[in-house]
């Protein structure tokens, strides 16, 4: 038999000692607990004795059959005896659980004395410290915790994470007696039709401590514990992950025969805001282009600290996006994720995991937030990732050497189809007798030869094709392994031939149209090429004296640009104006400067920025005085952002703002833009 608690023996010779009937409730009386918490020890109790020597329950009342063979075990059993860390999460778990309980409650279970408890007290409102939380002791009360109702569930969440990391039955047994009368199924079913109707698919992580949240929103509610307000409510009350909280509430209120108020499903959808999710193309953040900003330049700060280039890695600039973006939310709104594998990380990649933690440090400062330890590790995942993913495209790309006896056009010839086939670097085409002297090079993986090498002794593979590939020489590559080139066809080529060979009038929605359809097997120099502030950005959408007396005539003048050239309908300038009313002044990416910008793409034509200079300056959000706005607009989310990030380096590190001030005409500010 495994060792019993401290209260379980407490109980067992509490019961042995009596010679009359007890009762469930006489138990609890005398322990000053509930009911269900003896049920519960009673339950624990009889799992660690065998089936002949069960304490029964009756009708409330309780009965030992074999009370020699109870005293045996009792007096063979010795008490599990917690460890100091195990005692201090026991003591804050049953200070958030409970909210008051006394000092001579904990003294009692632990077995320790009331000095012990006070030594744990000082280290336990450290922790609560961090949540605005305060610890009083209150006459008859006992020990009360004293804070906003929101705050004491974010450190209830920590207490228990911090629990199951200890990997303790003790702790275990004492999360369940609180939390596991509370079948979490319908949680469950909760959470999967809410992600089912947000067309979203949320990690582990952020799975795991939604789960436990809502476990935690049934728990307070049954004990009259309710979130009284929420402070960012209107903004909450308007996105897509509330709405279909709304529409899958029922699920959760008819399975546990409760009903939530609309400030508990508010809470529930910031979890939901918070967390990482599978589909890089979500987003309710669409509009943060600042952190989209701010993303290329950590990959680039981060790229200069490495052996492989990633700097234009999609795949990890998409995916870091998706995951900064919610993990910005979360940590602003105190919510946080367990990271188990932070240790793993931090000693299978140490180097990468201190450059991405001095990296990080210009964008903590441009958000005002600290990423945790946990959050870096989930980053260096990120790095690691696209790291391996162009080591091995770079290890793919063999190096070729081409042997051929028949001349350099034949040489030239034969290089050229295997380029055009395979993913290859032709690094030399030689004669036959040129071979033993260039085969020393170290960077040859293959020689392909045109004529016999039966007597040259080599270390490297060698393959016999002919000058013009064959089918059975094709074969031969496919078989070696030689990689395919997935060849892509360049898009300015595609449309010349179009403009050559018919009478189509090449247009955008045509251009558009041709790039979805065609997607990975297109390059596209076209959009490339017109991607730059100078097309972006015409002489005609540039103000030098802007009329508006404060930010929203401001974003109206500088909407009406682009209202004008046809880039956006009306109702984008408004979404604009509201964004910020909404947001405030996220869009302040550099002192004097405001980007406003919408997500809005159905009212979006094309891409395009518009500029308006005030010279003397205007009021803006927080007592930001502003003398430039940059209004823009994007067609697909993207095509906007090089050359957004182009200007705000200028403005950053070319004084550009001074500049600007002194522009005359148009011409000039395009000239200060660097164009």
């Amino acid at each position: 038999m495994e060792m019993l608690t401290s209260r379980s023996t407490k109980i067992l010779k509490f019961l042995l000692s009596q010679d009359k009937k007890i009762f469930l409730k006489d138990i609890a009386e005398y322990f000053k607990v509930s009911e269900r918490t003896i049920r519960y020890e009673l339950d624990k109790i009889n799992e660690e004795l065998n089936k002949e020597n069960q304490i029964l329950l009756n009708k409330g009342e309780c009965f030992i059959e074999n009370i020699e063979e109870i005293e045996k075990i009792l007096n063979e059993n010795i008490p599990y005896i917690p460890s100091a860390k195990e005692r201090e999460l026991f003591i804050l778990l049953n200070i958030c659980l409970i909210r008051k309980i006394k000092q001579s409650t904990l003294s009692d279970f632990l077995d320790i004395s009331i000095s012990t408890v006070k030594a744990h007290l000082r280290d336990i409102r450290k922790v609560l410290d961090v949540y605005g939380l305060k610890l009083e002791i209150l006459p008859k009360k006992g020990l009360v915790i004293e804070g906003s109702e929101e705050q004491i569930r974010q450190c209830t969440l920590k207490a228990i994470t911090l629990c199951k990391r200890e990997k303790s039955k003790f702790l275990d047994n004492i999360i369940y007696e609180y939390l596991g009368d509370i079948n979490q199924e319908g949680i469950k079913l909760f959470i999967n039709y809410c992600q089912k109707l947000m067309e979203k698919i949320i990690s582990d992580e952020a799975y795991d401590i939604i789960l436990k949240y809502i476990t935690l929103v049934i728990y307070f509610n049954k004990n009259d514990n309710k979130i009284k307000n929420i402070k960012n409510s209107n903004f909450l009350e308007n996105t897509k992950e509330y709405e279909a909280i709304i529409q899958s509430k029922a699920l959760l209120e008819g399975f546990y025969e409760m009903e939530f108020s609309k400030e508990e499903y508010l809470k529930i959808t910031d979890y939901f805001l918070g967390s990482h999710t599978y589909n890089i193309t979500y987003s309710y953040y669409e509009n943060w282009v600042e952190i989209e900003i701010m993303v290329k330049n950590f990959i680039e700060q981060v790229n200069k600290e490495l052996e492989v280039d990633i700097a234009n890695d999609e795949t990890l600039i998409l995916g870091l996006i998706n995951h900064i973006k919610p993990t910005i939310y979360r940590i602003k709104n105190g919510i946080e994720l367990e990271n188990s594998i932070y240790g793993e990380v931090v000693e299978s990649y140490p180097n990468l995991f201190s450059i991405i933690k001095k990296a990080v440090e210009k964008l903590e400062n441009f958000i005002g937030i600290t990423f945790t330890n946990d959050e870096i590790a989930f980053l260096t995942i990120h790095f690691k990732a696209a790291i391996d993913r162009n080591i091995k495209i770079k290890k793919e790309k063999l190096k070729v050497l081409i042997v051929c006896g028949s001349g350099y056009g034949s040489s030239k010839l034969l290089a050229q189809q295997i380029k055009d086939i395979y993913r290859v670097e032709i690094v030399d085409a030689i004669p036959r007798y040129l071979l033993e002297k260039v085969e020393r090079r170290k960077d040859i993986d293959l020689i392909l030869t045109t004529v016999p090498l039966d007597n040259f002794n080599t270390n490297r593979d060698v393959i016999r094709v002919n000058p013009i590939l064959s089918k059975e020489d094709i074969q031969s590559l496919d078989n070696y392994p030689v990689p395919r080139d997935n060849k892509k066809i360049l898009f300015s080529q595609l449309i010349k031939v179009l403009e050559d060979n018919s009478n189509i009038v090449v247009t955008e929605k045509l251009l558009k149209s041709l790039k979805n359809f065609l997607d990975t097997k297109l390059i596209d120099d076209i959009c490339q090429k017109k991607n730059t502030i100078f097309d972006l950005l015409p002489e005609s959408r540039i103000i030098i004296k802007g009329k508006a007396k404060n930010w929203e005539e401001a974003i109206i003048e500088t909407g009406n640009l682009l209202l004008r050239d046809g880039c956006i309908k009306e109702d984008y300038i408004d979404e604009m104006v509201k964004i910020v009313k909404e947001f405030g002044n996220y869009i302040l990416f550099v002192p004097g400067v405001i980007f406003p910008h919408a997500k809005a793409k159905s009212k979006v034509s094309k891409t395009g920025f518009s500029l308006a200079i005030y010279e003397e300056g205007i009021d803006f959000i927080d007592g930001n005085k502003i003398n430039v706005v940059i209004s823009f607009c994007s067609q697909d989310g993207r095509e906007h952002l090089d050359s957004l990030v182009e200007i705000i380096e200028n403005f950053e590190e070319n004084e550009l703002l001074k500049k600007l001030k002194r522009c005359k005409n148009s011409k000039d500010v395009l000239k200060c833009i660097n164009i």
